[in-house]
C-alpha cells in the first residue's frame, strides 16, 4: 500500500513538474528579456548610459535571430543626434500585400531605474507580437506593412519616435497608423487596475483603432476600461501634449493608440519599477490578442 501511494505521489509531483515547463517556456521570452533590460549587466537604460548600448544592441540581435526586414538601408539600428551624441532607434519590417500601408507598433527601451513596467515590459510585447507575426507571415501575407519600432531618448521628450516620423516620408506610406506599448503587465496583486484605453487622439481616424482593439481585447477576455491610464495623461490629453511616443504620430496627424495600464503613477520612474512587479502571463495576453488584430485588420 505504501508503494503505491509512493507511486501515485511521484506521478503527481512529474505531472506539476511537466504542466509548470509548459508554462514557463510559454513565457520564457517576454521573462527573459524583461530580466535582462533590468539586470545588473545593464544597470541604467538612460539614452546616454553604456547600459543603454548595451539594450540597444541586445535588441538588435534579437530582430537578427527574427530575421526581420530593414526598414532603413542595411541594419536595424537607425541613429539620430540628440544632446551632442549619436544614438539609435531599433527598426524591422514585416512587408504584407499592400506596401502603401504600415502598421507601426512603437515601445521605448531606454529608462530610469531599472524600468521594468517602464518600458521593458513594452519592450517585451512587441518583440512577442513580433515573433507570431513572423511565424504567421511564413505561410501567410498580412494585409500590410507591420513596423516594429523600439525609440530611444523617450524619456527626454519623445526624442527617437520624433526622429522617426521626420523620415517616414522616405518610405512612401500613404496610411499609416501607431499602436504604442508603454507601461503594462503589473500584477494583479499589486495593482488590480486592468488597461486604462481612454482615447488620446483628437484624431477621427484614431477611432478605428480603439474599437477595433477594445473588441479583440473583449474576446481574449483582458480587462480595460475606457479611462485615462493616469491623472498625467488625462492632463496631456485636456492640454494638448502627450505622455508617450503616440504623441509624435499625433502631432503629424498620423492616427495612434496608446496601450498602458491603468493606475500605474506610484510604480513608475523610481527604484521599485522592477521584475518584481510583472505578470508575464498578463503580456503574453495581450501580445496575443494585438497580434491577432493586426493578423485580421486591413485599413
Amino acid at each position: 500500500m505504501k508503494k503505491k501511494t509512493f507511486i501515485i505521489l511521484a506521478i503527481f509531483f512529474l505531472i506539476v513538474i511537466f504542466i509548470n515547463k509548459i508554462i514557463n517556456k510559454d513565457i520564457y521570452n517576454i521573462r527573459n528579456i524583461i530580466n535582462y533590460l533590468c539586470s545588473d549587466e545593464i544597470n541604467d537604460r538612460e539614452f546616454k548610459s553604456y547600459g543603454n548600448q548595451k539594450a540597444s544592441d541586445y535588441i538588435n540581435n534579437l530582430y537578427k535571430e527574427m530575421d526581420l526586414e530593414f526598414v532603413f538601408e542595411d541594419s536595424y539600428l537607425n541613429s539620430f543626434n540628440y544632446d551632442l551624441i549619436k544614438i539609435n532607434n531599433i527598426i524591422g519590417k514585416i512587408s504584407g500585400e499592400n506596401n502603401k500601408k504600415a502598421i507601426i507598433l512603437t515601445a521605448h527601451f531606454d529608462a530610469w531605474y531599472n524600468g521594468a513596467v517602464d518600458n521593458a515590459s513594452g519592450v517585451s510585447a512587441v518583440i512577442e507580437i513580433a515573433k507570431k507575426l513572423k511565424e504567421f507571415s511564413e505561410t501567410n501575407k498580412l494585409n500590410q506593412d507591420v513596423i516594429f519600432l523600439m525609440t530611444n531618448a523617450e524619456m527626454n521628450g519623445y526624442k527617437g519616435s520624433e526622429d522617426f516620423v521626420l523620415k517616414l516620408s522616405e518610405l512612401n506610406y500613404e496610411n499609416v497608423y501607431n499602436i504604442n506599448i508603454d507601461c503594462i503587465g503589473i500584477k494583479d496583486s499589486i495593482n488590480s487596475s486592468g488597461l486604462g484605453l481612454k482615447n488620446l487622439s483628437h484624431l477621427e481616424e484614431s477611432k478605428k483603432l480603439y474599437s477595433g482593439i477594445k473588441e479583440v481585447l473583449g474576446e481574449y477576455e483582458i480587462d480595460y476600461t475606457e479611462d485615462f491610464s493616469t491623472e498625467k495623461s488625462r492632463l496631456a490629453y485636456e492640454q494638448g501634449y502627450g505622455v508617450s511616443d503616440y504623441v509624435s504620430f499625433e502631432k503629424n496627424g498620423y492616427p495612434n493608440i496608446h496601450i498602458s495600464q491603468k493606475d500605474i503613477g506610484e510604480f513608475i520612474l523610481n527604484e521599485n519599477d522592477d521584475p518584481n512587479l510583472i505578470d508575464y502571463r498578463k503580456i503574453k495576453k495581450i501580445s496575443e490578442a494585438l497580434a491577432q488584430y493586426i493578423k485580421e485588420v486591413d485599413f
